[in-house]
């Protein structure tokens, strides 16, 4: 068996918490009750998860899941890895925004207004910032649609987080605006 990012969760959620159940391991993860079966079996045969049972229960059923030290040692093994596949794929991001901006300042707009998630947002603006690109956002819209409520001349283009060309020209043909003051990120 392959160790993946939700075997990590799941031994994350063993390490944090004190579990009784696959559904309450299930919950605390994040991953679903069949994946977390299927892996607790997997874990479990490797030794790296063992049960245990209550002292003092009568019900032979009562048991709770934990990591055996070959399990810390694993998970620790994991979280490394992980990430370090989540920097990697976090300056990749990093990249292909920047390009994606600089080509956008080349093309002589200053003030944008992006549109999409808030937290977007807050990453292109550093991306801005470190790289000492003459882009200003100028505010941010959750939805396209709210566009209709920002003067069009105080922005020379909408970025648009999700949208595609299909998109561009429904935007455009809605709002009355042109489709050069719109662009996609992607």
């Amino acid at each position: 068996m392959k160790l993946t990012e939700k075997s990590f969760q799941v031994l994350d959620a063993l390490y944090e918490h004190e579990v009784f159940s696959q559904r309450q391991l299930a919950k605390l993860s994040g991953v679903s009750l069949a994946q977390v079966n299927y892996i607790l079996k997997r874990l479990l045969e490797k030794g790296i998860v063992k049960t245990s049972r209550f002292k003092n229960s009568p019900n032979k059923y009562d048991y709770f899941y934990l990591l055996s030290p070959k399990g810390l040692e694993t998970k620790s093994r994991l979280a490394v890895r992980f990430v370090t596949s989540k920097l990697k794929e976090y300056n990749q991001l990093i990249d292909v925004l920047t390009k994606k901006l600089i080509s956008l300042e080349k093309a002589s707009p200053v003030h944008v207004i992006f549109v999409g998630p808030s937290e977007v947002k807050a990453f292109l603006d550093s991306i801005i910032k470190e790289n000492h690109l003459k882009l200003i956002l100028m505010g941010h819209c959750n939805k396209w649609k709210d566009l209709k409520e920002i003067d069009f001349e105080s922005f020379d283009l909408a970025l648009l987080f999700d949208g595609n060309a299909e998109g561009v020209k429904k935007i455009s043909d809605t709002l009355n605006i042109s489709e050069k003051k719109l662009a996609v990120l992607w």
